[in-house]
């Protein structure tokens, strides 16, 4: 049992000589160091060294009486509540630290998106960050409905308005013989050029190049991902450009 509970503290991080005073203490419910240090064999300062680390740590407790230094343990429930204060702590720094991470390099980057909510901050956050006259690159199927199962006609047709105010510019591909199944109506919201590929060049998915990132998203299930690395956006831009120039274009 002891071996067993050894190699889980250890698992916890402890080191040999911490886990031989934690057990002890845990035994002992309440000692002096020299009181431990005698029950485990190990130097009495050593044991003070561990103590005093165990202390720091949260893990243990003291008080003084009479010049004697007593540690106990008050639960063995504290290594649990640690780790969730741990876990609370690191997640808020994990979203604080968002903003800065690599804020001042350039590497590649990928983020992946699995709900409705997160991908229509995505692609908020992505319209937002467009400047006046840019151009978006898409492969995209009308026939799927990707957009109407992430967005209800309303909010797109407020997304469309957005890329209208910027005057952002739209190249489109689109699966043979698609182009009947768009909604004329929805085209003239929006700055938008469109080209058919040719027969038996099939997309279910939609694919977006938007300044240095690759978007591939799909309604059904709801899922983007979207990546940021300069060699493979460019050279999917260059299979983008010859998709283009073998398409035809659609009035």
């Amino acid at each position: 049992m002891k071996r067993e509970i050894a190699n889980e503290l250890k698992e916890l991080g402890l080191n040999d000589s911490e886990v031989k005073v934690y057990i002890a203490l845990t035994q002992l419910g309440e000692a002096p160091a020299s009181k431990i240090a005698k029950k485990i064999d190990l130097p009495r300062t050593t044991v003070i060294s561990v103590l005093e680390k165990l202390k720091v740590e949260n893990l243990i407790s003291t008080h003084k009486y009479r010049r004697v230094t007593s540690y106990w343990i008050e639960s063995p429930n504290v290594f649990k509540e640690l780790l969730l204060s741990k876990a609370k702590i690191a997640e808020n720094l994990a979203s604080a630290l968002v903003g800065l991470y690599r804020s001042e390099a350039h590497f590649p980057f990928a983020e992946v998106h699995d709900t409705k909510s997160s991908i229509r901050k995505f692609i908020e956050k992505t319209l937002s960050s467009l400047d006046r006259k840019d151009t978006i690159y898409t492969i995209d199927v009308p026939n799927e409905g990707n957009y109407a199962k992430i967005y209800s006609e309303n909010i797109e047709n407020v997304i469309l308005g957005q890329k209208k105010k910027k005057d952002i510019l739209t190249k489109t591909l689109i699966p043979y013989g698609s182009y009947k199944n768009i909604d004329i109506n929805r085209l003239r919201m929006q700055n938008i050029v469109l080209r058919e590929l040719p027969k038996g060049i099939d997309f279910e998915a939609s694919v977006w190049i938007v300044k240095n990132t690759l978007v591939h998203f799909s309604g059904n299930p709801p899922f983007i991902v979207a990546l940021q690395h300069d060699n493979i956006v460019h050279g999917m831009k260059g299979v983008y450009d010859y998709l283009w120039t073998i398409a035809t274009p659609v009035k």
